[in-house]
């Protein structure tokens, strides 16, 4: 009695749901879903007028966990596609997929499996697959998928019809030859007209596809909720109540399974004869292939010998290959032991063959590279590129530059620590000698530099100097005197600021800022300069790009290269300002099509007091230069002659990450 009033209640809960609704009392948009009024047991009207069916069911469960509201809209097939292309309603709750209707709709999640199967009458023995259809009347129902599989066979002709119930009526009465159908609907109405007994099923299962429901892509939204629907509706075990109640039995009948199995018997006896005389046969040949085997094992293992012998020989020169190498080379496995070293990591550490299994905290290894590197590269997989440590032995300083890389096998799974290093002394001696080489050089052209600098201005002062006994008198004179002495001394004064900002430039006050900010102030101080030469300018900066820098000395900076560009610019020339971050950094670049450079210069212009202009000191990048060093930066230049110079910069963009800017390769000084 229990069990039949909770039936009872579930029945009226499905036809409450079921029935139209337009809006809900909060007003809610009721959504019109199409469907097949003659497709059971998937959708049907049943004789008491009900639109029922698996489809229907899922559709009110899903409806009672979303709150959606559904008015279902059962039409012949053909009649619910066009429907939803009309706008008459807004989805179809029941669509297998395919490659072509994927491209004029958007499926929900798959909710059923659907098969499409081969019907003929149970006398015909000609039809077996698809490819048997050629030259054969063939019923399918207007819009199914079953059109798509036919329409490849040439030669079929099709003879659509509105419901599938009439497609089997049609093959009954033998007015077609075949049926190409959903198979849980041709089956349902095959017994449901009494026509199993002389209708039945051939080949394999056709086009085994998702189900679910579709709309047009401008009613994708409505999917998500659906979507969520489907999810809840298998989590709680509603959909295999569902899905039990309408596929749990075959509708075969039970002269088809008997058909089945007598068709099975007979195979397994057709097969268990030919096993019989192949097992007679496979006697006789065992002794022969016996032999054929032995001979064919003497080879592989004469085979595996010389692969062996390979193997060997390609350790042997891996070996020989590490040993020529100019760097030191320890394999740690994962354990933390000692697989494999090359002679000259040998030579350096002073191991001995026994090293080979030994933990690596026993060896030099961890007097000159930290033991928390090394764990982090076993733990995190972390990589440590050139790194330098004074390593002090036997009372003598020696350089060591090493790198901590994670072995990975195939899989990309970390194995062990692959340790790399050098002794890098000598060639840091050398770099400094040359260093000292280079300043000295420097300090001889900033020298010559500054007395160029300073003769010119003091050669004005002294002509005025020696003429003013002679034309005091003059009041021009007098007046270009007062000028041009003026003139000259500012100029020297100049050149002493330039000069002590390039030797002793100011500690940065390093703070984050918005760079869109600090472009658009010096912009607008060369505003007039760009409007002169009718020039475009181009901010390419997103709004939330920090730079972390000094800001007065980063608009010294750009200020310096943006009136540099301005000044190689041609009339309506373009010049583009770029940022970009770049998680650990950002890269800012300043670019012109102007005259750009020409290859001997690049490599002198960041030196004091070169420059190729008529009136200019030669100072600005030097200044430049050192600026973006006192804020942890890098530049970079790059220049063709008649095509335009790009400056790249590089700057941290958080306090915390002015150690990680990466080297910057051409022209980077």
């Amino acid at each position: 009695m229990g069990r039949r009033m909770v039936l009872l209640f579930l029945s009226f809960l499905i036809i409450l749901v079921a029935t139209p609704i337009y809006a809900d009392s909060e007003g809610k948009k009721t959504i019109r879903i199409a469907g097949d009024r003659n497709f059971p047991p998937y959708e049907y009207m049943s004789k008491t007028g009900v639109y029922s069916g698996f489809n229907v069911d899922v559709m009110n469960a899903i409806s009672i966990q979303t709150g959606i509201k559904f008015e279902f809209v059962p039409l012949p097939w053909n009649q619910a596609i066009q429907a939803l292309h009309d706008g008459k309603v807004d989805a179809i709750q029941g669509m297998k997929y395919s490659a072509t209707r994927d491209r004029v709709y958007d499926f929900s999640k798959s909710y059923f499996t659907s098969v499409q199967a081969i019907f003929v009458r149970k006398d015909n023995v000609w039809i077996r697959e698809l490819q048997d259809l050629k030259n054969t009347q063939v019923a399918v129902q207007k819009g199914d998928i079953a059109q798509e599989l036919v329409k490849v066979n040439q030669g079929i002709q099709l003879v659509e019809v509105n419901s599938q119930q009439e497609a089997i009526t049609l093959l009954s009465t033998g007015k077609v030859d075949a049926f190409v159908g959903n198979q849980i609907t041709g089956q349902y109405f095959a017994q449901l007209m009494d026509k199993q007994d002389n209708i039945k099923i051939v080949g394999e299962q056709l086009h085994p596809e998702a189900y679910g429901l579709a709309v047009l892509p401008k009613n994708k939204q409505l999917l998500s909720t659906i979507n969520e629907g489907i999810d809840a509706i298998k989590k709680d075990g509603t959909y295999d109540k569902i899905q039990r109640k309408w596929f749990g039995k075959v509708i075969l009948s039970w002269s088809t399974y008997f058909d089945k199995w007598l068709f099975w018997l007979e195979l397994a006896i057709w097969v268990a004869g030919i096993l019989f005389m192949g097992i007679l046969w496979w006697n006789r040949q065992l002794k022969r292939e016996v032999g054929k085997r032995t001979v064919e094992i003497e080879k592989i293992n004469e085979q595996l010998q010389e692969k062996m012998f390979m193997l060997q020989e390609n350790l042997s020169f891996q070996q020989q290959l590490l040993d020529s190498a100019y760097s030191c080379f320890v394999t740690l496995d994962q354990n933390g032991k000692i697989a494999m070293y090359n002679q000259k990591a040998q030579d350096i550490l002073q191991v001995q063959p026994e090293w080979i299994g030994k933990f690596y905290k026993d060896s030099l290894v961890v007097s000159f590279i930290p033991e928390e590197q090394i764990n982090q590269t076993f733990r995190e997989a972390k990589v440590y590129l050139q790194q330098e440590v004074t390593w002090h032995r036997n009372g003598e300083k020696r350089i060591i530059s090493y790198s901590l890389f994670p072995h990975k096998n195939q899989t990309g799974e970390s194995v062990g620590v692959i340790l790399n290093f050098s002794d890098i002394t000598q060639r840091k001696e050398l770099e400094r000698q040359m260093a000292e080489s280079s300043r000295l050089r420097a300090l001889g052209q900033l020298m010559l530099g500054i007395a160029h600098e300073i003769r010119n201005p003091l050669t004005s002062i002294l002509t005025y100097a020696q003429l003013l006994p002679k034309k005091m008198d003059n009041k021009e004179f007098c007046r270009l005197f007062s000028e041009q002495i003026t003139d000259e001394i500012t100029r020297l004064n100049d050149l002493v600021d330039d000069l002590l900002n390039y030797a002793h430039p100011r500690k940065s006050a390093p703070t984050s800022f918005p760079f869109s900010t600090l472009v658009s102030s010096i912009l607008v101080l060369l505003k007039q300069q760009c409007s002169e030469k009718k020039l475009t300018v181009i901010e390419e900066i997103p709004e939330d790009c920090y730079v972390y820098a000094d800001r007065q000395q980063l608009q010294q900076i750009f200020l310096n290269l943006i009136i540099n560009a301005i000044q190689a610019l041609p009339e309506q020339g373009q010049l583009i300002i770029r940022a970009e971050d770049l998680d650990s950094h950002i890269k800012i670049e300043v670019k012109d099509n102007g005259c750009g450079m020409e290859d001997q210069d690049l490599d002198h212009i960041f030196e004091p007091f070169y420059t190729k202009k008529n009136d200019g000191i030669g100072l600005g990048l030097s200044i430049t230069y050192q600026l973006v060093k006192e804020n942890h930066g890098a530049i970079q230049v790059t220049s063709q002659l008649d095509k335009g110079t790009t400056f790249t910069l590089l700057f941290p963009h958080t306090s915390t990450s002015k150690d990680v800017i990466p080297h910057v390769s051409s022209h980077d000084y």
